[in-house]
Order: structure tokens, then C-alpha cells, then sequence
């Protein structure tokens, strides 16, 4: 199964949205017209994960070789990049509303938050509770919390104020996506025993699973 995702950024919606190929590039596309407007590739590594900043003016992505690295949307140019952001690899990657944050999830099961400004890109915090690959992260709309999905059975809601654990729910399955239900009360989790499951946000309760 896999979830759908929320609205891409305002600024490029209905005109643009990023995947990673079988070829390990980045290509971007025209949702209007699905002609394909860019091909981003770095010799000898994977591309892992990607996301558009939220305000449109570049595309984040997580490589094998532990690095985030940044490209404008519209020529494919280096922004700048990350240096050994995770050790074996950058596997999720989520950006905050306004931009100015990017949460990153690694092979190793770290979770990193990451201060963005125009000329610095600095750790916040690095949170350990994951025991494996973390496999998704999404941010909620007040930008204070995040949800990641892992490998490791786990999904852990994040305080991103005090950057502690708020949450954390247990199944036997690996996480492979999650994401806020729209009241933000609840997440909904999909993973390796191919179930959707809805669970209670803030005592980790699962409330029910689609078979």
C-alpha cells in the first residue's frame, strides 16, 4: 500500500512534482501536462529520498552517501549541500511551512533536524530512539511536531520545540509510510503486513486497521 501524500508547496502546485527513477536521478515533471521538465543525477550514489521546500524555491533530497543536497526546481543547480547528514545513508526527509527546517531520517534510525538560512544549514538536534531504517517523516501544520515511520516496528511523534519524544506506537510490521490524519488527531500508518492502520496520537492506541 501507499499512502497519498499532502498538496505539494503552493508555489508550485499544479505545476511541478519531484520522484527519484529506478535510475537513481531526480526528475521533475509538469502535473498538468506530465511532460518532464528536469533530470537531476549524482554520479555513483542513490538518491534515497526528496521533498520540495514549502516555498518552492528548491528540491531537497537524501543520498546513500549520507549527504542532503539541495537543487533550484527550474535548472537542476546545486543550492548547497549537507555533509554527512547520516552515516549510512539519508532514507526520509520532511520540510517545515515556512521553510526554515528540514527533518531527516537515516539507515542508522536517527532523526535530524536541520536549521536552514541562506548561507547555513545547521543540526538542531539529533534524536535516537529508532532502531532501523527510518523510512518516512511528516511535519504537522503548526511545524512544533513530526511523525516518523521506521523499520524497526516503531512510528514516534516528536516534540520539534523541546525535540523529545512525545508518542511512540508499536506494531509488528515495518513502517513504511505515515502521515496526519487532516485533524491532526490521529496518524495513519501503512507498512510490510500491508494493513492501513489508524492510530490515537497522543496515547499511540491503534483505533483501527484496514485489511
Amino acid at each position: 500500500f501507499f499512502l497519498m501524500r499532502r498538496r505539494p508547496p503552493r508555489s508550485t502546485q499544479g505545476v511541478s512534482s519531484a520522484a527519484s527513477d529506478v535510475y537513481k536521478r531526480q526528475r521533475v515533471w509538469n502535473a498538468k501536462n506530465r511532460q518532464e521538465l528536469l533530470r537531476i543525477q549524482v554520479p555513483n550514489v542513490e538518491c534515497f529520498s526528496i521533498s520540495f521546500m514549502q516555498d518552492g524555491k528548491s528540491i531537497v533530497s537524501g543520498w546513500s552517501d549520507g549527504q542532503i543536497r539541495a537543487f533550484l526546481p527550474q535548472s537542476g543547480k546545486l543550492l548547497y549541500v549537507i555533509n554527512n547528514a547520516h552515516m549510512h545513508g539519508v532514507t526520509a526527509l520532511a520540510t517545515t511551512a515556512n521553510s526554515s527546517r528540514i527533518i531527516s531520517g537515516g539507515m542508522e534510525g536517527e532523526v535530524r533536524v536541520w536549521k536552514v538560512g541562506k548561507q547555513t544549514q545547521v543540526m538542531e538536534a539529533s534524536l535516537k530512539e529508532h532502531r532501523g531504517r527510518v523510512y518516512d517523516i511528516q511535519v504537522n501544520k503548526a511545524n512544533d511536531q513530526a511523525v516518523s515511520a521506521s523499520a524497526d516496528g516503531s512510528c514516534i511523534v516528536w516534540d520539534l520545540v523541546n525535540f523529545t519524544r512525545s508518542t511512540c506506537l508499536f506494531e509488528k510490521t515495518m513502517f513504511k509510510q505515515v502521515l496526519y490524519h487532516p485533524d491532526e488527531s490521529q496518524v495513519i500508518t501503512t507498512g510490510s503486513d500491508r494493513k492501513i492502520a489508524y492510530w490515537d496520537i497522543f496515547d499511540g492506541q491503534q483505533i483501527r486497521g484496514i485489511e
